[in-house]
């Protein structure tokens, strides 16, 4: 089956003219990495990337790791309780269908192994939105929301009617959107969210991605990596540094 989806991402890379990595091909001992991008409840409504497409494209991609957009401690409640009940029982987990739809079923098929990667915690999402309403209301930060709020524009603009489309969420215009939404979002407000912040989380996010890369490091594993479509290009632009890794496309996974 790896053999299989190896040669299926081979041929579609070649078909479509991709290159995600710096180089044209692994070097040995390589870790090749996917990184999907979710679009979370929307995942429910959408027929473009609805559950069974996200379903179909990791499939394709077959695994040996995936690293999820989960904290450790929600990780092992979700996994303990899918484990007895069927269900992941848990209210952190329960806004991701992505995961209790797809990637906890998929794992008791596909067998691959889940490591939970997130930084997040209850504390510093409690804190962040109560930074964000004072913030918000505070009138000498006005002009910060007004710019910011430009930003917002734009970047909605530009995602407009494609904001559940795989292909487009997999491509560099979608990522040069939402980092310019977000970069202008840390720039403004990233001292004041603290560990919230969109550069600080992130930063929290990629040690931890870093770390369960340097488990599987020379044993030329696939490793998909599932997060929010708006961390995306955090993690790419963060990974691409690593020898010992290949990033490949995940565009090719989403074509029919």
């Amino acid at each position: 089956m790896k053999a299989f989806a190896c040669s299926l991402i081979s041929l579609l890379l070649a078909l479509t003219g991709c290159s995600p990595a710096t180089s044209d091909s692994p070097p040995a001992g390589a870790t090749m990495v996917t990184v999907l991008g979710a679009i979370h409840g929307q995942h429910r409504s959408s027929e473009r990337y609805s559950l069974a497409v996200l379903r179909d494209a990791i499939v394709r991609f077959d695994p040996d790791l995936v690293l999820v957009e989960l904290p450790k401690d929600s990780f092992a409640t979700a996994s303990a309780n899918f484990g007895k009940y069927g269900e992941v029982r848990e209210n952190r987990v329960d806004d991701f269908p992505e995961l209790t739809d797809v990637v906890f079923p998929l794992r008791e098929t596909l067998g691959f192994r889940m490591i939970p990667v997130a930084a997040w915690s209850a504390e510093i999402a409690a804190e962040r939105r109560a930074t964000e309403k004072r913030l918000e209301q505070d009138p000498t930060r006005a002009a910060d929301w007004l710019e910011y709020q430009e930003a917002a524009r734009g970047y909605a603009k530009t995602v407009s009617g494609r904001s559940d489309d795989p292909s487009f969420i997999h491509s560099s215009p979608y990522d040069v959107a939402v980092k310019a939404r977000q970069e202008t979002y840390n720039r403004l407000f990233g001292d004041d969210l603290a560990a919230g912040g969109w550069q600080t989380i992130n930063a929290a996010h990629l040690a931890n991605i870093t770390a369960a890369l340097d488990l599987v490091s020379g044993q030329e594993k696939r490793v998909l990596i599932l997060f929010g479509a708006w961390h995306k290009y955090k993690i790419v632009e963060g990974l691409q540094a690593r020898q010992d890794i290949f990033l490949v496309d995940a565009a090719p996974l989403f074509e029919r």
